[in-house]
This record gives C-alpha cells, structure tokens and sequence, in this order.
C-alpha cells in the first residue's frame, strides 16, 4: 500500500514538474515577443553609460575637485509630459570632510554633471570661474558623439531628445548632514 502511495505521489511530483516548466517555457517565449520601444533601449543604455562614467569621479590622489565616497544614478522618462529626468546623487567623502569645514556650493553640482557627462570640471583650476571652453556648443557635440553614437537617431530626433532631457544633482554633505540640490536641462550652461 505504501509503494502506491509513492508512486502517486512521484507521478505528481511528476506532472507538477514539467507543467511548471512549460509554463515557464511559455511565459519565456511571450517575453520574446514582446516589443521594447527604440525609446527604452535608448534610455537603458543612456542610464548604464552613466552609471560607467560615474566612475570618473572616484576620488583623486591629489584632489583637484569635491571628492565623493558615492554616486547613485536613475533615468526616468515621464510619458505625460514626454521628458527625460536624470537624477544624479553625491555622497561627499567622510573622513575628508570631517576634518575640513567645507559648504557645498553651485559649482560643485556642476562639476558632477560635467565630468560625468563631458569628462571635463568645466571649471578654471585656481579660480573656480567657469571655463568659457566649455561651452554649450561644445557640451552638446560631446554629448551627441558620447551617448547618440551608433544609434539611428535622426539630427531632428537628437535635438527633440536634448531639449526633453532634465538633470538633478543632489549633493549630500555626510559631516553636516545638509543637501545641495540644483537642476535644469541636460546641456544648460549652469545648473540653478
């Protein structure tokens, strides 16, 4: 009596198995099918390509800029309005900062998107005045060649996609526990 028991319940571990892996086959080839916008594609890899050159602010051997322990980024498109919002958030390094009184200011918020985006501060080394080089013109053809390059965008598209896209930089002091927020469209001159 026993041994039957086993074997009906071997038969239905049985069919419970390839039932749920059929279903997983075919909820797998439904994924297959699915489409994903051109949109989404671009905003998946705009988000990884900013997450890879995030990297570029690691901390300096000899600190020529705000030195940060963290920087988190998300990309989202708002359907409604038809924009794109990067959210950028700087977790100032520690221990540098507990030892000197620094307030984070405009610049700072700047320089993040700058390096991030054009792999340049933006900024003259000695006197922190704004570098005319970098300049609009200048930040949108890097920009177009960085992250529009090998995509079959059309020129009317780009601008239509630059003119969409949002940036907020939040820098966050771990010392003082205050927050700097700036923000305004990708390729602005400064941030406000």
């Amino acid at each position: 009596m026993e041994i039957c028991n086993i074997k009906k319940l071997f038969i239905i571990f049985l069919t419970f198995l390839f039932t749920n892996s059929s279903l997983a086959e075919i909820n797998f080839k439904n994924l297959g099918e699915k489409k994903v916008s051109y949109l989404d594609f671009f905003l998946l890899k705009f988000e990884n390509q900013l997450i890879r050159r995030s990297q570029f602010l690691r901390t300096e051997l000899f600190a020529t800029r705000v030195q940060y322990n963290a920087i988190s980024i998300e990309v989202n498109f708002d359907k409604k309005n038809k924009r794109i919002f990067t959210d950028i958030y700087a977790v100032m390094d520690k221990r540098r900062y507990s030892k000197k009184n620094y307030k984070q200011k405009l610049s700072d918020c700047n320089q993040i998107r700058n390096v991030i985006f054009y792999k340049k501060k933006g900024y003259k080394f000695f006197t922190q005045k704004r570098d005319p080089r970098l300049s609009i013109s200048v930040m949108e053809n890097i920009f177009k060649n960085v992250f529009f390059n090998n995509l079959s965008f059309s020129e009317e598209e780009i601008n239509f996609l630059l003119n969409s896209m949002f940036i907020k930089v939040t820098i966050y002091h771990p010392v003082n526990k205050n927050e700097l927020i700036c923000s305004g469209k990708i390729n602005d001159y400064e941030l406000n």
